[in-house]
């Protein structure tokens, strides 16, 4: 469930005759802004109730802001713990989602589902707990899982308790591929060992950084004004590519990198959930591992656009099973340098390459006839295009 609550006004009738005057359509605007700044006598329960009856009042909605922000949190908490209708919670979790009225709003059995997710997405680690602990909602709105697994502030521990919940009873959790791979394939996810959840919580947060830093550059490469060649050191700084460096210098690299030593000491769940939301960066390195689930969980990262997998897709040293994957990617490969890359890669399948050299320009062909790097049947088969072409 990924759509957005549609908060709509409440009965009239659900007010106090008291309230009904400030709020109702044919209140005077006097009245209404009266209550708008909180002015009328009424319990904390009822005056955000108030509140958000008014702010579909455009006139008034700063003012109804205004006086939601400056209520004291002993006022507000206890009116977020009772009986509310589910807009005005989620209403008041967008305008006002502190840790203390996060967690009353998490609790509160009236709150939507949607209002959760949202929560979800950005919450603190004790939120997320909070959030996760209510095993009959997470169940009921499997994008609850989702929210919780891509939020970089859910403990480890909490994420796994999620996964081993979501096993137990068959969720389904597409909007996380690469997760959901690894649950379907039976093997256990192991969460022993691997870094402590103070460490992997380290790390998640050193990816929050490196994910803005990638997106600031992301705005860059959109510039039209760069050259081909511009953009394409731009691309491979952004994914960290090795291919055209020294063994010895990457194997160093590897040894000294911070980023390396970490991923290295993961155990298997921590290296699937980073390959979800970690920066490309950390998909560069993941989508290398030797374990078929976490190159796998890599491949399919949300944060990969076509640029990306040109550039794995020309990568020798990416295990065979990515780049079967790529090539059996419609979305990917109607790309064309994506296609191009794919038959000059010695382990895309035979298969593939050969359906993809009907599709290739003659020039590109001609290139695949002199290419050592693939195998006398892609030759030949490039050759007789050409020659078909006549040349041209």
């Amino acid at each position: 469930m990924s759509e957005e609550f549609e908060r709509q006004p409440l009965a009239l009738e659900s007010f106090a005759p008291n309230l009904r005057t400030h709020v109702g359509p044919q209140a005077p605007a006097p009245m209404k802004m009266m209550a708008a700044r909180g002015m009328v006598p009424a319990p904390p329960d009822q005056l955000i109730r108030v509140f958000y009856q008014l702010h579909f009042d455009g006139a008034l909605t700063q003012a109804v802001s205004e006086a939601l922000d400056g209520m004291p949190e002993a006022v507000l908490l206890p009116a977020l713990q009772a009986e509310q209708p589910a807009g005005v919670l989620d209403w008041v979790a967008e305008l006002r989602a502190s840790e203390t009225v996060a967690q009353a709003i998490a609790l509160n059995k009236g709150t939507d589902d949607r209002t959760i997710v949202r929560l979800a997405q950005e919450a603190s680690a004790e939120v997320c707990e909070i959030i996760a602990n209510n095993q009959v909602r997470v169940l009921r709105t499997p994008a609850i899982i989702e929210a919780l697994y891509t939020n970089t502030r859910a403990r480890m521990a909490t994420v796994d308790k999620l996964i081993d919940l979501a096993r137990r009873n068959d969720v389904d959790l597409s909007g996380l591929p690469g997760l959901e791979e690894a649950l379907r394939s039976g093997e256990p996810l192991t969460s022993e060992g691997g870094l402590d959840d103070e460490a992997f919580a380290g790390v998640l947060q050193q990816e929050q950084t490196r994910r803005k830093s990638e997106e600031e550059m992301l705005s860059k490469l959109d510039d039209p004004s760069l050259t081909r060649s511009e953009r394409e050191r731009m691309q491979r700084e952004l994914m960290g590519d090795e291919e055209d460096e020294e063994e010895e210098v990457v194997e160093e690299r590897r040894r000294k990198g911070s980023l390396y030593s970490q991923i290295a000491q993961m155990n298997l769940s921590q290296k699937i959930r980073l390959a979800s939301v970690g920066s490309k960066e950390a998909i560069n390195i993941l989508v290398r591992d030797s374990n078929k689930l976490v190159h796998l969980a890599a491949i399919r990262s949300p944060r990969l656009r076509p640029a990306d997998i040109r550039q794995l897709a020309s990568n020798k040293s990416i295990p065979e099973g990515v780049i079967k994957y790529i090539a059996m990617n419609r979305d990917w490969t109607r790309h064309y340098d994506v296609m191009v890359s794919l038959t000059m890669n010695p382990k895309t399948p035979l298969s593939d390459v050969m359906s993809f050299l009907n599709h290739l320009r003659t020039k590109d062909l001609r290139d695949l006839t002199r290419n050592r790097n693939v195998s006398h049947q892609v030759q030949r088969m490039a050759k007789t295009l050409v020659n078909k072409r006549g040349g041209r």
